[in-house]
């Protein structure tokens, strides 16, 4: 599909409740010396945001609660002006929550559970397919029902749209689901976790994600936090490297750059896809040198004035 600046992504939709601690507690351990902040958060809402900040047009399809948090989401996307027609709100259903620690060094470590996110059906996707087939971008990730992702991905291949998949949380994938994706965007430990290869070399990643490609993904995006992100097709393989930044929180450094991939193929199409990783790096390094999720993520001017 020709580009037209319209993406649709697919995702999940989460409370986050943050605790920023000088050092992550071993197990067994208690560590004070917190600050708890609360926001919206989620794969699927932090990659939308971002790409609506990135100025792409964007759907978002996700569900959430009726609970306080629920009506708490809508507000903060109704102040971001993101559309939520998208967005369903399922009766005596928690939202999905997640719990994260961060340390001083910006790393992370996460809990949560699906809640809302759970009711995100083929039949709910099914009922959006008009917003969703106007995208000539799809957003995919792994906080969903795998088989509502697998239905996703298949549609939108028939439809002739880019699928791209951010296989996160790590997990298995079905084999049916390689042939509709066009890129995929692990970072080394789902790399290692999807194919079950090493990923601890540079000729260790080619390798596993060249086993990517011959399951029927078109093109892998690998990301590698502060060393940038290597893109993988099978005529290359190239390293775009990443500036150097004071690390504050990671939590979304890899939405961030989904989002800002999304957005730029949509606009510029598959063939600018070096520049679009470049610039979701850039985008991703402002992210990460601030603190939280959907607060961290930075407009298209902020990642523009970076380039200099």
């Amino acid at each position: 599909m020709a580009p037209n600046s319209k993406i649709a992504v697919i995702g999940s939709t989460n409370w986050d409740i943050c605790l920023y601690l000088p050092t992550l507690p071993a197990p067994g351990e208690t560590v004070g010396g917190g600050e708890l902040k609360s926001n919206l958060g989620g794969k699927g809402a932090n990659q939308a945001v971002a790409a609506h900040l990135a100025g792409a047009t964007t759907t978002f399809i996700s569900c959430i609660g009726d609970d306080g948090s629920g009506n708490d989401i809508l507000a903060r996307f109704n102040t971001l002006d993101l559309a939520t027609h998208g967005i369903t709100q399922i009766q005596n259903t928690p939202t999905g929550t997640a719990c994260i620690f961060i340390d001083a060094a910006g790393e992370n470590c996460i809990g949560l559970t699906a809640g809302a996110n759970e009711a995100l059906s083929k039949g709910l996707i099914d009922s959006q397919l008009d917003q969703i087939n106007d995208a000539c971008v799809v957003v995919l990730q792994l906080e969903i029902p795998m088989d509502s992702v697998v239905h996703a991905a298949t549609l939108a291949s028939r439809q002739q749209q880019t699928v791209i998949l951010n296989p996160a949380p790590a997990q298995a994938l079905p084999e049916a689901l390689f042939k509709h994706i066009t890129i995929i965007t692990p970072n080394l430990s789902e790399l290692a976790t999807i194919t079950g290869m090493p990923t601890d070399t540079p000729e260790a990643i080619n390798s596993a994600a060249a086993a990517l490609l011959q399951k029927g993904v078109d093109t892998v995006v690998v990301t590698l936090g502060g060393e940038g992100a290597m893109l993988v097709t099978p005529s290359r393989a190239q390293l775009f490297p990443a500036q150097s930044v004071t690390v504050v929180d990671t939590t979304a450094a890899g939405d961030c750059f989904n989002g800002y991939l999304a957005a730029h193929l949509a606009t510029h199409g598959l063939t600018d896809i070096d520049a679009g990783i470049e610039t979701a790096i850039r985008a991703s390094a402002i992210a990460v040198s601030r603190p939280g999720a959907v607060a961290s993520l930075p407009t298209a001017d902020e990642v523009k004035a970076s380039t200099g």
